[in-house]
């Protein structure tokens, strides 16, 4: 309805630096324009459940990943407040509150719409945890120096099998994350694919593969090798013993994130990730490598 004050839950969590204070300092203002319904800092309310119209997160991008896990299939949007390090999926920067929410409640922002995985652990009772993944789940060693066999099945095939210190499974969003540093490929975040990157395998010939994002994959812990574990958006940590099989596949709940100064996708690559493309030339400006 025209003129109806739109309504925000402030999220974030005070033991990052600047996040109290930041939220200290705003909140004046972000209560003169709108109705907010809320600020927690000590992960006191249950995100699965609420009803506003945007959730601000004050924090970095694990906080983002965080409140991801939180909301579960809750589809209410998310819009970032950069108090991290890196700041990839966090829109904004501090300073740049007041305009960005002004122009969000003028309607002059995009939206991006990410793929999260359904992961469910099954053990052979049948039982099993399970989590949405925005960024990847990690098949890894139990122990460092030894090595971890995982079969891996799709859509109920056999497709390969790993020795090594793990696998990695990302979506579009996390392929700029673990699986990056793992030597996987970028992929634009609005493809409906999957990056499934090896971790130091114990083969000459293994590649990182691109999968589609529809695929049904199923990675089991084989009993010749030590135990393993697995983790989500690089949370805690849950251990895996031979014959654990591990299910991905498409959560059927993505994340909205409101991007209000956000550039393109490659620019963001250029000025956060340091890629260049070409090299710097001799008696080149520093700019040039970018033209």
């Amino acid at each position: 309805m025209a003129g109806e004050q739109r309504h925000v839950l402030i999220v974030g969590d005070r033991r990052r630096a600047g996040v109290a204070a930041g939220v200290d300092a705003h909140l004046a203002h972000l209560e003169a324009c709108l109705a907010v319904d809320g600020v927690d800092l000590d992960e006191q309310v249950d995100l699965s459940t609420v009803q506003t119209d945007l959730i601000l997160v004050f924090g970095g991008d694990g906080s983002i990943l965080h409140v991801a896990r939180r909301l579960g299939t809750n589809a209410v949007a998310v819009l970032g407040v950069n108090y991290g390090r890196f700041g990839f999926l966090a829109d904004l920067a501090p300073d740049q509150l007041k305009e960005g929410i002004r122009r969000w409640l003028a309607g002059d922002f995009t939206t991006s719409v990410r793929q999260r995985l359904r992961v469910q652990v099954l053990r052979e009772d049948g039982s099993g945890p399970s989590w949405l993944a925005l960024n990847d789940v990690v098949v890894g060693r139990h122990e460092v120096g030894r090595m971890v066999d995982v079969d891996v099945s799709i859509d109920g095939q056999h497709a390969v099998s790993y020795v090594g210190d793990g696998l990695i499974l990302a979506t579009a969003t996390g392929s700029t994350a673990h699986a990056l540093a793992a030597g996987g490929p970028i992929l634009d975040p609005t493809v409906d694919a999957l990056v499934m990157v090896p971790i130091a395998p114990h083969s000459l010939g293994t590649r990182p593969l691109v999968l589609s994002g529809a695929h049904r994959i199923e990675l089991t812990v084989r009993p010749s090798r030590a135990p393993g574990q697995v983790t989500v958006d690089g949370s805690k940590a849950h251990s895996l013993v031979p014959g654990d099989c591990v299910i991905v596949q498409d959560g059927h709940a993505p994340l909205t994130l409101v991007r209000v100064f956000a550039g393109p996708f490659f620019e963001t690559l250029r000025s956060k990730l340091g890629w260049r493309g070409r090299p710097r030339y001799v008696g080149e400006p520093d700019d040039a490598a970018d033209a």
